[in-house]
């Protein structure tokens, strides 16, 4: 019988505070893992990024940066990010557990899927809080049954936001990538069946369910329509359909309360039949009956007065802020939402139209819906060539572009990350619902030198472009001629022909040897070892006057920098000294001794004190 693989993760304690356990999980961001966290005595679930892209930099930043994006969203509906960090080797994000049950069980019968409303609460609750990721600019990108949690409530909770996306697919998800989702959800909510996501055409779940209300059937192929363009913007423009649908179907019955009401049936044979009276007998009594209806009416209408009504005032340009002000002036408690639209005219925050329009007439509570605009839907494009990546990002969002693609190429004139060209090109008009093209200057990726020879190093560095400059140092542990050190680091891009420094080990220190003529003082003892230590020029500034004592020992206390101590926490650029040698804290770090032989750790050996 084969054994399993153990988990390289499960069980670990990252920091002395996340014990890792059971494996919820893996994408392409790394594994997803539940785990107790000593510090609050709650259960969390803790992200590790996958061993094979901890040496590449740029995964790196781009993991830790979008975690703590994801920190800055707060909604009831999303599971919080709550912390991120490095511990050795592991680099991981942390996020609130969310409990409940998930969708992908609830689809398996556990919940009436056959009845709209429920399935419109349970999206419109993703939605909400969808809405709230899509308003600081975050998708999120994967969003699968597993991947909604269903309350006691029957409203849904969002985990499992991907920290990294698949290089290998075409486009970069967006906002509508995560409607189209939503729009899957909804079709295996009202079905009870799974929904094909490669499905090339509008699903409509019409053609599974019989008698299904049309608003329906729209609702889902709007949002599944396997052309971006014609799917809802985002969560929030969604949301107002999905709302919009569930306030037109009638509301089915509660649980338990059947309407048995039955009309009494009355045999009209059994009730005599009413006598008439001459007309000109009743024409008085008529009369009587009809002033006192009009009395009744009159007294009633000064005793119960109409509820209050308004006329929703133009709005037009006026901005959002005070175009709530105003309508909550009104005293109806209006429920205001907004949505985004392109105008020529109209500044971007400003009110360009409202449904209903100007002139209506709202009750207490009704909608109100304030479109605001955007700007323009077309641009003149920004000249960023020559910019670096971001700068250019950061100038085509203030443009309006917010669809952004960039291709890397190679360039020997240009440095890494800066941009190359644009399409369309600078000074042409370009359309802000499609992508604008940035082409940026790859540069060289650094490889990583870990386990080589020098000769192995300086044959891989000239094999991709680069220069290898060679330093000798001693080392503890790597053996003489293999590689202790690199600067920069694995994954750090260069200009092509850019010098990467090797640093090679010559072995451990050799002892010192004792002195020869026992009439030597300590004091010329010591003399000796400082000139000693200057002849090495392997000092760093931290070597004057700190002899090595009698016998050649070094201890601690001949460092100016604080010994390591463990469970002290290391900012990145913290130096501490060890076993006579000083050491560099690469990142945060807590626990990890400096000389534990790890050559990528978060210690950087500065060399001997």
């Amino acid at each position: 019988m084969e054994t399993p693989t153990p988990d390289p993760h499960s069980g670990a304690v990252l920091d002395g505070r996340y014990v890792l356990g059971e494996r919820l999980r893996s994408d392409a961001s790394g594994s997803a893992y539940a785990a107790h966290d000593r510090a609050t005595g709650t259960t969390v679930v803790v992200t590790v990024l996958h061993p094979w892209l901890v040496g590449d930099a740029p995964a790196v930043h781009a993991f830790r940066g979008r975690a703590q994006h994801l920190e800055a969203v707060s909604h009831p509906g999303l599971a919080r990010f709550l912390d991120h960090g490095r511990d050795g080797d592991r680099v991981y994000a942390v996020n609130e557990y969310l409990r409940g049950e998930p969708l992908a069980e609830v689809l398996d019968g556990a919940f009436p899927v056959h009845e709209p409303h429920r399935a419109l609460t349970v999206i419109a609750s993703v939605l909400e809080a969808l809405d709230a990721a899509h308003a600081q600019g975050i998708v999120h990108g994967a969003l699968t049954p597993d991947r909604v949690v269903v309350g006691d409530d029957g409203r849904a909770g969002i985990t499992g936001f991907p920290l990294l996306f698949d290089a290998a697919e075409d486009e970069a998800p967006d906002t509508r990538t995560d409607v189209r989702a939503v729009g899957l959800l909804l079709h295996a909510l009202i079905t009870g069946e799974p929904a094909d996501p490669g499905e090339a055409r509008p699903l409509r779940p019409s053609a599974l369910v019989d008698s299904l209300p049309p608003d329906l059937d729209m609702l889902v192929a709007n949002a599944t329509d396997p052309n971006p363009r014609y799917r809802p913007r985002d969560a929030g423009q969604y949301l107002t359909l999905v709302e919009q649908v569930m306030r037109s179907l009638s509301r089915p019955l509660e649980e338990g309360g059947a309407d048995t009401t039955r009309p009494i049936p009355i045999a009209a044979a059994e009730l005599p039949a009413p006598r008439r009276r001459p007309l000109r007998r009743r024409v008085p009594v008529l009369a009587a009956a009809v002033l006192l209806v009009a009395a009744l009416f009159a007294t009633g209408w000064a005793l119960f007065p109409r509820e209050p009504e308004a006329t929703l005032p133009d709005l037009a340009g006026v901005a959002a802020e005070e175009a709530e002000a105003r309508l909550e002036s009104l005293g109806l408690g209006l429920v205001v939402r907004f949505r985004d639209t392109y105008h020529d005219t109209v500044e971007p925050g400003g009110v360009a139209g409202s449904e209903p329009g100007p002139g209506a007439v709202l009750a207490e509570g009704d909608a109100v819906m304030l479109a605001l605009s955007v700007g323009p839907r077309h641009a003149d494009v920004p000249d960023v060539v020559g910019d670096t990546e971001n700068e250019a990002r950061d100038l085509l969002r203030e443009a309006g572009f917010t669809r952004i693609d960039v291709v890397q190429e190679h360039s020997a004139e240009q440095l890494p990350g800066t941009v190359l060209a644009t399409e369309p090109a600078a000074g042409r008009e370009g359309d802000r619902e499609d992508p604008v093209v940035i082409r940026v200057s790859e540069g060289v990726i650094v490889p990583s030198l870990d386990g080589m020879t020098q000769e192995e190093a300086v044959d891989a560095l000239t094999r991709v472009g680069l220069t290898a400059v060679v330093v000798e140092q001693h080392h503890e542990t790597v053996e003489p001629g293999g590689v202790s050190a690199q600067n920069p680091e694995p994954g750090s891009i260069l200009p092509e022909e850019g010098e990467v420094s090797v640093t090679v080990s010559t072995g451990p220190e050799p002892e010192e040897e004792p002195s020869e003529s026992p009439s030597e003082t300590p004091s010329e003892e010591s003399g000796g070892d400082r000139d000693e230590e200057s002849e090495d020029g392997d000092g760093d500034g931290h070597n004057d006057g700190h002899g090595g004592g009698q016998g050649g020992g070094w201890d601690d206390h001949s460092c100016s920098a604080p010994a390591w101590s463990p469970g002290t926490t290391y900012e990145e650029g913290e130096r501490v000294s060890h076993n006579g040698r000083e050491y560099e804290s690469r990142w945060w770090n807590q626990d990890n001794e400096p000389d534990s032989g790890t050559l990528w750790g978060p210690w950087s050996d500065r060399g001997r004190c």
